[in-house]
C-alpha cells in the first residue's frame, strides 16, 4: 500500500494540532505526529494500517507481579494457616491491615472480602437499615447500592454533572428528607468528588459521609487520601484495581467505636479490642492469601502511581492542542487523582457529528481501545424493582414511598454521557510509555481528519 508522505507544515496545517503542533515542536517535545503520516488518509476501519497493530498491547499486562509475590503467597500457603479470625499481630491479615492503614493515614483499617463487603460493612456499623435513605450517585457500580439495598435501606441516585462526571454536589440538598441518614460520594475512576461541599451539607444536616473509594487508591483531597476524608472510607482490591489482590476490600477510619463495629461484622459480631461488645456480626474475613498478595501489591503501589501521573499528565498536554477530545474537569480539591477508569469528554462537533459509538468504534480499530466513561447509569437498572417487589421490602415501604421514589429517580445527564459524551481509558494504559500517549492522540487526530468519510 502507497503511504502519504507530507511535509511537516502540510501535516500541521491539515490536522486539528494547526500552529499548536507547531508550538509543541518549539517547546522542544517529540513531534508525536510522525507516527499518523502513515496512512494518514485511510482508517483502519475503512481498510487502512492501524496506528497501533492489535498485537501490540497498549500499556502494561496486568495484573503485574514478581517471584517475590509468589514466594509471599507460598509463605501463607506452606504456613498450614488458611483462615485467620484472631485478629493477632502475627497473622498476615493483621499486618496487611496495619500497612494499608499507615499507606492512607489513619489509625484503623479493617480488611473484607471484597470491596462491597466493605460497603456494607461499612454501612452496617453506622447502623444504615429498613426505613433509612442514603444518598450516592447513578454513576457507579452497582456493589454501591446492593450493599445499601441489602440491609433494607434505599439508595437514592444524585445526577452526574457533565464536566467532571462526579456526583452533582449541588443536587444533593433537594433529596435529603426525614429518612435520610448519609451520603455515599463515589470516587468514580478514581477522580474526586466535591468532598468541601459534600461535607458541608453533611455536617448542615448532620449525615453521615461513607466515601465510596474503591476505585481511587492514592488519590487525593487536598492532600488527604481519598477514602479518610469522610467518617469511613472503602476499598475494593478486586483483580481490575490499581491496587489489587484478586478479590478483597478495606473499611478505613479514625474513630475507634465504628472501626470496631465494622471490624466485628466482618467477623460474627466479635470485638477487636476485646473490650467486651458485641456487635452485629456476620462474616466478611479477608484470607491469608489475599492478604499476602496484597501486601506484595502495597509495595510497588507509589511508584505505579507515579507513573501513571506522570503519563496522564502527558496526555493532558497533547490533548491540550487539539480540539474534539479532552480529560474531565477536576474539581478544585482534587490534588491527585486515582486510577481506575481515566475519564475524558468527546464533542462530536469537532467530528463532523461522528457519533461517540462510531468513534470508539474507529478508534478501537486503530487499536485504541476507548470505554464508554461511565460505570453505570444504574437509576434506570432493572434491579430496582427486583427489590422493590421483595416481600420485605413491601412489608417495610408504602406503595406511595415508593411511587414516589420513582417519580423522583431521574438522572437525564448521566444518560447524555453515557450516549454521547463520555469515554474512558483503563488503568493500566498509563503503565505504559509516553509512546503510547503520543498512538492515543495520533489516532484521534486521524479519526478527526477522516470523521466525514466514517459518518
Amino acid at each position: 500500500m502507497k503511504k502519504t508522505s507530507l511535509g511537516r507544515r502540510k501535516f500541521v496545517r491539515n490536522t486539528s494540532l494547526g500552529v499548536a503542533g507547531a508550538a509543541l515542536s518549539a517547546n522542544g517535545m517529540k513531534l508525536f505526529y510522525t507516527n499518523a503520516v502513515q496512512d494518514i488518509d485511510k482508517p483502519a476501519l475503512l481498510g487502512g494500517t492501524p496506528v497501533r497493530p492489535k498485537d501490540r498491547i497498549l500499556g502494561s499486562s496486568w495484573p503485574i507481579y514478581d517471584d517475590s509475590d509468589i514466594q509471599l503467597y507460598l509463605e501463607a500457603f506452606k504456613s498450614n494457616i488458611w483462615s485467620e479470625y484472631s485478629h493477632i499481630e502475627r497473622e498476615r491479615v493483621f499486618q496487611t491491615e496495619k500497612k494499608y492503614a499507615a499507606l492512607m493515614g489513619v489509625n484503623y483499617c479493617v480488611a473484607t472480602s471484597s470491596g462491597t463487603a466493605a460497603l456494607e460493612t461499612a454501612q452496617r456499623a453506622v447502623d444504615i437499615g429498613p426505613g433509612d435513605e442514603v444518598i450516592t450517585q447513578t454513576n457507579t457500580f452497582i456493589a454501591t447500592a446492593l450493599s445499601t439495598f441489602n440491609l433494607f435501606a434505599i439508595p437514592v441516585f444524585i445526577d452526574s454533572d457533565p464536566e467532571s462526571f462526579m456526583i452533582n454536589a449541588d443536587l444533593i440538598e433537594e433529596r435529603i428528607n426525614e429518612n435520610t441518614r448519609a451520603i455515599i460520594p463515589v470516587h468514580i475512576g478514581g477522580a474526586a468528588a466535591d468532598m468541601d461541599r459534600i461535607m458541608a451539607i453533611a455536617k448542615k444536616h448532620n449525615l453521615i459521609v461513607i466515601e465510596d473509594a474503591c476505585q481511587a487508591h492514592m488519590g487525593e483531597w487536598r492532600n488527604k487520601k481519598l477514602g479518610t476524608v469522610g467518617d469511613m472510607g472503602c476499598f475494593s482490591f478486586q483483580a481490575g484495581k490499581s491496587l489489587c489482590s484478586g478479590e478483597g476490600g478495606a473499611v478505613v477510619g479514625n474513630d475507634e467505636y465504628l472501626m470496631a463495629a465494622a471490624k466485628g461484622y466482618t467477623h460474627i459480631g466479635k470485638d477487636p479490642r476485646n473490650k467486651g461488645r458485641v456487635f452485629t456480626g456476620s462474616n466478611f474475613r479477608m484470607t491469608p492469601f489475599q492478604a499476602a498478595i496484597l501486601s506484595g501489591q502495597i509495595r510497588r503501589i507509589e511508584e505505579q502511581s507515579t507513573l501513571r501521573d506522570e503519563n496522564a499528565a502527558y496526555l493532558e498536554k497533547l490533548l491540550g492542542e487539539i480540539k474534539g477530545v479532552r480529560p474531565t474537569k477536576k474539581n478544585p480539591g482534587q490534588t491527585r487523582r486515582g486510577y481506575y477508569i481515566y475519564q475524558l469528554i468527546y464533542d462530536k462537533e469537532y467530528f463532523r457529528g461522528l457519533s461517540k459509538s462510531r468513534f470508539r468504534e474507529a478508534m478501537r480499530e486503530e487499536g485504541i481501545p476507548f470505554g464508554n466513561g461511565i460505570d453505570s447509569s444504574l437509576h434506570s437498572d432493572p434491579f430496582i424493582e427486583t427489590y422493590f417487589s421483595h416481600r420485605a421490602f413491601k412489608k417495610i415501604y408504602s406503595k406511595e414511598r415508593l411511587d414516589r421514589y420513582r417519580r423522583e429517580n431521574l438522572c437525564p445527564v448521566n444518560e447524555m454521557i453515557d450516549r454521547e459524551t463520555g469515554l474512558s481509558l483503563g488503568q493500566r494504559v498509563f503503565l505504559g510509555t509516553k509512546k503510547d500517549m503520543e498512538d492515543i492522540v495520533t489516532a484521534i487526530i486521524k479519526i478527526q481528519k477522516n470523521s466525514s468519510a466514517l459518518l
